[in-house]
């Protein structure tokens, strides 16, 4: 095995003792115990499964003590907790809401580190590349903490420099979230039925991208893009010739952070100002650009002179290509029209219903949905208590939810929650109108089908083209005998993987019982050299099968199904 490999595999054994300790320390043993992860832990004279039982469960709720274990086990678990507190359809709501509460804020490390970070960056020294660089950082998170320095041109910017050995430490988690993942499917049948492996495997590609800066600050142009024009909002400029993978170089925002600005006081004019451009921005992101800031919360938000709204931190965005924009808006006509025939086909163009869904019950449960909300004003509407049913709806059903749709529903919930801060008479609903109605003038303009008959009827004329030598093709092959199928069966092999265990089982016990009924006769014939006054073969085959048994029985308790 490779010297890196070897490296690896002891980080992870060390990593996964500490794991260890901290679940048991909250409470959390009984996790230890069905994953059997003491067979994996370093020195089991030391960590042994009786050591976790000691380690009871405490008075606070489950949700909470979970949240601590993420905030203790450091960046990678904390983004981990984050990415799932927006996905209700894999676990409860109220530990989604929990895990939204994850604090992403850390001791900053030394600048030392952060000379080592940009000199490795940069090839230069932070006294170098810059004309001033305060080494004092202005705020410190899981991923990097950020400077406040100046560019020999005179601009004011923040460096965002990340946490040195971040990429080990994020290797190492993963691979321990991996065996997590393999082990929970494995011993866990109530959790397999959520396909752990496949969470992990996407949580990987998001938080590779998000210790990637450079990935962050082309979100952050792609913005500033969509708002040029835009007089009431503000995106920070990235200056690239600063910027690195490690290290990120932006304009200072000079405003009050949306937070802070909830505590002054501001006159209410100013404040139904910064509502409405606030969501304004927003709307426009989800619905005009199909690009927006999944975690807008007050911290991500300053306030800037003249009410203008300026956002920062753009590693988490939310993405919703034309069809699925089309999509929604067919939902939402639906919706409004309380057409229950629209709203199916909507979800099946959303590609959240399948042959499994039963669609007479969904049906009945969407129409006593909108029976729940029909003749309410829409003032009186709770947007994210409706969001929260939608989501039950939906994951009770077994609906195929797009993963984007949790950002979207989360985000939406957000925005109007920071908007009722500002304006306790905002309504988030009644503000989204206008832009629907502009997506569905736009559906029927012109310009639009026009270019739609263009591209599918590009589509129509290739599949014209072809059409004659393909079926000329299928039908010779017909008359020849050679037409082959194929078919590609999935899930068969991890079947037919646990047919063989329990038939092997099975040959087991039977070689057993075997041994049994065959002691028994030696034992009833009474022949052959005595022990004790009975056949000694007959005893040693009850000792053998007895071995045996008991190895099979330890088995069937390790695997936990009984």
């Amino acid at each position: 095995m490779p010297i890196r490999k070897i490296r690896q595999k002891i980080r992870d054994i060390h990593r996964l003792n500490k794991i260890m300790r901290i679940l048991g320390k909250h409470g959390f043993g009984f996790v230890i115990q069905r994953l059997n992860l003491e067979n994996y832990a370093f020195g089991k004279g030391v960590i042994k499964n009786r050591f976790f039982r000691y380690f009871a469960e405490t008075q606070e709720p489950r949700a909470v003590r979970l949240r601590k274990v993420l905030e203790e086990l450091g960046p990678t678990f904390i983004k981990f907790g984050q990415i799932l507190s927006v996905r209700p359809d894999l676990i409860p709501l109220d530990l989604c809401e929990e895990l939204s509460k994850l604090q992403d804020r850390v001791p900053p490390f030394p600048y030392e580190d952060v000379k080592k970070q940009i000199k490795d960056s940069f090839g230069k020294l932070p006294e170098e590349l810059f004309s001033s660089f305060d080494p004092v950082p202005f705020a410190a998170a899981s991923l990097g903490q950020a400077h406040k320095a100046r560019l020999h041109t005179g601009e004011k910017v923040v460096i965002k420099v990340q946490r040195p050995n971040l990429n080990k430490i994020i290797t190492t988690d993963i691979d321990i979230l991996n065996t997590l993942a393999q082990l929970a499917d494995w011993y866990m049948q109530d959790i397999r039925i959520l396909n752990p492996i496949t969470i992990v495997d996407e949580f990987s590609k998001v938080i590779t991208k998000e210790i990637d800066f450079t990935y962050e600050a082309h979100n952050m142009d792609k913005f500033r893009k969509n708002f040029k024009d835009n007089k009431t909002v503000h995106i920070p400029k990235v200056y690239w010739d600063y910027t690195r993978p490690m290290v990120m170089t932006t304009e200072e925002i000079h405003g009050i952070r949306l937070n802070e600005y909830l505590l002054q006081s501001h006159t209410t004019e100013e404040k139904k100002a910064i509502a409405v451009n606030g969501a304004n921005a927003m709307l426009q992101q989800i619905f005009i650009d199909g690009f927006f800031h999944a975690d807008p919360h007050p911290g991500n938000i300053f306030v800037l002179p003249n009410n203008v709204s300026a956002f920062i931190d753009f590693g988490i965005v939310g993405r919703l290509d034309e069809e699925t924009r089309d999509a929604i808006i067919t939902l939402l006509i639906a919706v409004s029209k309380k057409n229950i025939h629209g709203i199916i086909k909507a979800l099946e163009l959303l590609g959240a219903i399948d042959e499994e869904n039963p669609i007479r019950d969904l049906k009945n449960d969407i129409s006593e949905f909108l029976e729940r909300y029909y003749d309410i004003p829409l003032k009186q509407i709770e947007v994210p208590a409706m969001l929260h049913q939608i989501l039950d709806l939906m994951t009770r059903h077994k609906l195929k939810i797009p993963p984007q749709f949790h950002l979207l529903f989360k985000t939406f919930a957000t925005i109007d929650g920071v908007a009722r801060q500002l304006d306790p008479e905002f309504n988030s609903i009644l503000h989204t109108k206008p832009f629907v109605e502009k997506l569905v003038l736009e559906r029927y303009d012109p310009r639009r089908i026009y270019k739609d008959i263009e591209m599918y009827s590009s589509e129509l004329i290739d599949i014209l083209k072809y059409l004659p030598k393909d079926a000329f093709e299928i039908l010779r092959k017909i008359k020849k005998g050679t037409l082959k199928i194929e078919f590609e069966h999935q899930g068969l092999s991890k079947f037919i993987s646990e047919m063989d265990k329990s038939s092997n089982r099975i040959s087991f016990s039977l070689v057993i019982s075997a041994l049994i009924i065959g002691s028994s006769l030696i034992i009833m014939a009474d022949k052959g050299p005595l022990v004790y006054g009975f056949p000694a073969l007959g005893i040693l085959g009850f000792v053998f099968a007895g071995i045996l048994g008991m190895g099979l029985a330890v088995g069937i308790l390790k695997s936990g199904r009984l």
